[in-house]
């Protein structure tokens, strides 16, 4: 769906006005696909607001009329090939809530089959795969520093506690 940027009045709890501006976002996807124990698939872009090639979590927006399991799946299709036959959600979040609303949901995809899609003409990927001691180091050497990729790595390691 569009993203947009609007001027809002905004009313805060105080009882204040004030103006802002807001981008206004359909939500997005997260999904962290499992090959199987401790061994999950990332992919490398180059992302232009970044100015840098980034290693994240497959991801994408949520298409008019689809769900957020079929979007889940179907970002998963297009940027490794594969389609999950298991597919669970571990949480939502505001990746960037100081300048939009935009959610984002974080997807565990598990049991993998190739699946047939088409890749975005825009996108240009490196797939790979990784242990979560991989992508604990990718973190700290500063190879990783997508935040919706920081809290997938979190979840999986530390969701046990939650």
């Amino acid at each position: 769906g569009p993203i947009h940027l609007v001027d809002c009045d905004v009313q805060m709890p105080s009882g204040r006005t004030l103006s802002r501006q807001i981008l206004e976002h359909p939500g997005a996807v997260v999904v962290i696909p499992k090959i199987r124990a401790d061994r999950y698939i990332l992919i490398r872009q180059f992302r232009f607001a970044a100015k840098n090639w980034l290693w994240e979590f497959p991801a994408g927006g949520i298409e008019k009329g689809e769900s957020f399991k079929q979007a889940a799946a179907r970002e998963l299709a297009e940027e490794t090939g594969l389609k999950p036959r298991k597919l669970k959600k571990l949480c939502q979040f505001f990746p960037t809530p100081g300048i939009s609303g935009e959610i984002m949901y974080l997807y565990l995809a598990e049991r993998l089959l190739p699946a047939t899609a088409s890749k975005d003409e825009d996108e240009e990927l490196e797939v790979a795969q990784f242990s979560t001691a991989q992508i604990a180091r990718m973190i700290k050497r500063g190879e990783i520093r997508d935040a919706k990729t920081i809290l997938g790595y979190f979840y999986l390691k530390y969701s046990s506690r939650f």
